[in-house]
């Protein structure tokens, strides 16, 4: 997966280089990022180098870790990230954050819509999944609009908290 760049005319979804450490750290300290996907905050630039380096690897090994992939603005702002991570059993979760600052422009709805459709013909698979906590309102708008369709919610563990959880599937028709 790392020839991977969609273009969906406002963004760009490509492969991270060592470049980008300083506006992926930048980009992971906003509130929303710690509330919702606190495993995904880096507080130092070498705790996102060193992420950054083991994210490169896993464009090489795609069934071992995530790919995830920088959303960059046509201006050249990185402003977030899409991803596909396994599951057990062949499955795959989808990912998406958009940086505070670029919030409420329909970057995430953009890039979801892109990124699923590619990246379910590239693993070879009919379905992704979508899980978010339920008070994760904007995500859930996200997954709705990108044709996810709610398949349960339920009280459970979500990084380490107990929390009512949405869990969303895709499927290709």
């Amino acid at each position: 997966m790392r020839n991977l760049k969609i273009d969906t005319g406002r963004l760009v979804i490509t492969i991270f280089d060592e470049s980008m450490v300083e506006s992926v750290h930048h980009n992971s300290l906003d509130e929303n990022n710690r509330k919702f996907v606190p495993d995904e905050v880096f507080e130092t630039l070498e705790e996102t180098r060193e992420t950054i380096l083991f994210l490169m690897k896993c464009y090489d090994s795609e069934n071992d870790g995530p790919l995830v992939y920088p959303i960059i603005l046509k201006t050249g702002e990185n402003i977030g990230y899409v991803q596909a991570v396994p599951l057990e059993n062949n499955e795959w979760e989808i990912g998406y954050h958009i940086a505070e600052n670029y919030t409420r422009n329909g970057y995430a709805t953009e890039a979801v819509m892109a990124f699923v459709a590619d990246i379910t013909k590239l693993l070879g698979i009919t379905h992704i999944w979508g899980i978010c906590r339920g008070d994760n309102i904007a995500s859930r708008k996200v997954l709705e609009k990108c044709s996810f369709k709610l398949h349960n919610r339920s009280i459970e563990d979500y990084k380490g908290e107990q929390h009512e959880v949405y869990k969303y599937l895709y499927s290709i028709t």
